[in-house]
């Protein structure tokens, strides 16, 4: 066990003039703290290089080269070279989060140390993102059959359905290629996941227990939440 080492971190870079979208990340593993945290990423970010590194998420373990090893592993089919793995969709956290939850490791908060163009790329960002997200809302709201009722979070809309009682939270994804987690569906996964592949989705059971749909045009969201709503009964 390496006991100098406590912290799994993703890591991506940014172009400071924010016109270069860099689809790969950097999965590894430094020393105890924020601080040592912060430390690395000013190591591998030149403050006088237009590539810019920031921290996107942070695990503590008291194991962590172990679990670094496994995330490896598991995500090997994407590397690129050595630590850095592809991430087209950008879905790469969000597919380490159940793992991390299995493997025990706890997630911590990261404290920015941006310089100021960098924090204006990622305010730009969060904003373009806001504009597509509710693009993407009132895009999947036209197909439905019968309104729900919606509202904007950080990674894409949501759609609160009172008949089902269930929840569709969207991740949003600049490919098109959105993400469906569907709320308060952990005591129905079985037949929700039967019924929905029977409709020709594949779904996934998340670490915390309700299901998945990845990769999914606005146009199959709504389809999706078109045909749950009008003929998923749980009972």
């Amino acid at each position: 066990m390496n006991n100098q080492h406590t912290i799994i971190y993703v890591m991506r870079h940014i172009d400071i003039g924010g016109h270069i979208e860099i689809p790969y990340k950097k999965v590894g593993i430094t020393g105890q703290g924020n601080a040592t945290l912060t430390s690395r990423l000013q190591q591998i970010s030149n403050t006088k290089s237009p590539i810019k590194a920031q921290c996107i998420a942070a695990w503590q373990h008291t194991d962590a080269k172990a679990v670094e090893n496994a995330i490896h592993l598991l995500l090997d089919d994407n590397r690129v070279e050595g630590e850095w793995f592809y991430d087209k969709d950008d879905t790469l956290v969000e597919r380490m989060l159940p793992m991390m939850e299995l493997l025990g490791a706890e997630e911590i908060e990261i404290e920015g140390a941006e310089d100021s163009y960098t924090k204006n790329i990622l305010k730009r960002e969060s904003d373009s993102k806001s504009v597509s997200s509710q693009l993407l809302s009132g895009e999947i709201s036209e197909l439905l059959t019968e309104p729900l009722r919606t509202s904007i979070r950080k990674n894409g809309p949501t759609f609160f359905s009172d008949k089902t009682n269930l929840t569709y939270y969207i991740g949003y994804r600049k490919s098109g290629n959105h993400n469906v987690s569907i709320g308060r569906s952990k005591e129905i996964y079985e037949q929700l996941s039967v019924f929905l592949e029977e409709q020709g989705y594949d779904v996934e059971q998340h670490a915390r227990g309700h299901a998945m749909v990845y990769g999914q045009s606005a146009e199959s969201l709504a389809e999706l939440i078109n045909v749950t709503e009008s003929n998923f009964s749980a009972d």
